[in-house]
């Protein structure tokens, strides 16, 4: 057991979602003393057996965020808006944004020694010749396609990088990729294994992704907190294994529920029409799309990012995409979901 009086102080924003859930039970688990923050009426099932403080705020409001600010040693602002429905885009940059700086503001003024920013990997774009990249040759290239989560994740990392610069605030980026593993309860990548066992998946997107265990991530989070070093963005993602279209993934998750996979792969032009149709069909029916053309336009594209930086600085580790797989069915059953 750690001692009291060596015990880290932390808050994690976000803490009640998929990766926050996953930090709060990795702290727990090093010693950490955690205070988790969610939105007020957020899901805590996942994390009220846990030894911590679970407090609600809403980091929009500066005066909500600096009371579970204080006290802390280490910062892990996890909380952010990952919808693509476009009547909730002022919204998102709100909290993408603003709420980011609040909690940096209220960093700097209790003297936080360190913030660590769960970023994505969208801030460093994609390679559009189908190549890999990783922190140094990647580049924000989302601009101009509707993609509102990854351009209000950009603005974020932007301003606050302005505090490292102006030296007001240690702060570190983590760059998850596309994780899948246990506590995707709201059903991100999940959601898939559940399309595909009703056989609502005929197609899939036409691009790729980087895929990634969430709990590795969560896990490399707390080193960086420990020993990354300043100002430096971290990319937690694959490695040219994981580096796989859609479609590969998609047949992966289908083999291992016994399912059948996705016969075609959708050409990038009918994805984009059939996100304008879905976000035309929620503007009549009032409810949130399966799609929208900005968010089709990004995923035609292949994200194949490398991790290297962060398993030499970080011990990040990238385990196959069959162990996420497993890792992930194994959470959903043990937990009453019927795959």
């Amino acid at each position: 057991m750690v001692s009291e009086s060596v015990r880290k102080k932390c808050l994690v924003t976000g803490a009640t979602g998929f990766l926050g859930s996953n930090l709060v039970h990795e702290l727990v688990k090093q010693g950490w003393d955690v205070r988790a923050s969610g939105m007020h009426g957020s899901e805590t099932q996942y994390i009220k057996d846990l030894p911590i403080d679970i407090v609600f705020a809403d980091i929009t409001i500066a005066e909500e965020v600096d009371p579970i600010v204080e006290g802390c040693d280490y910062v892990f602002h996890v909380a952010a808006d990952t919808s693509f429905w476009k009547r909730n885009f002022a919204r998102q940059r709100t909290i993408n944004v603003d709420g980011t700086i609040n909690v940096a503001n209220a960093c700097v003024k209790h003297n936080i020694k360190r913030l660590i920013h769960t970023s994505t990997l969208d801030v460093l774009g994609y390679n559009p010749t189908g190549g890999s990249y990783d922190e140094r040759s990647g580049h924000y290239n989302f601009n101009n396609m509707g993609y509102n989560y990854g351009d209000t994740k950009l603005e974020a990392e932007i301003r606050l990088r302005g505090y490292h610069n102006a030296n007001t605030l240690d702060v570190v980026f983590i760059y998850p990729g596309f994780m899948i593993g246990p506590f995707d309860y709201t059903l991100q990548l999940g959601r898939v294994f559940f399309d595909l066992a009703k056989g609502n998946f005929p197609a899939s997107p036409p691009g790729g992704g980087s895929f990634c265990h969430v709990t590795e991530v969560a896990r490399a989070q707390i080193k960086a907190a420990e020993k990354g070093r300043r100002g430096e963005g971290y990319l937690c993602a694959g490695t040219p294994s994981n580096n796989i279209p859609y479609a590969d993934m998609f047949a992966r998750m289908a083999l291992a529920i016994g399912a059948k996979p996705p016969r075609l792969t959708t050409p990038k032009a009918v994805f984009v029409a059939y996100g304008q149709i879905c976000e035309w069909v929620a503007e009549l029916t009032h409810k949130a799309p399966d799609m929208n053309p900005g968010q089709a336009r990004y995923m035609s594209c292949p994200q194949y990012a490398l991790s290297d930086k962060a398993q030499q600085e970080l011990d990040y580790q990238v385990p196959s995409v069959e162990e996420c797989i497993a890792d992930a069915l194994t959470w959903y059953r043990a937990n009453g979901f019927h795959i």
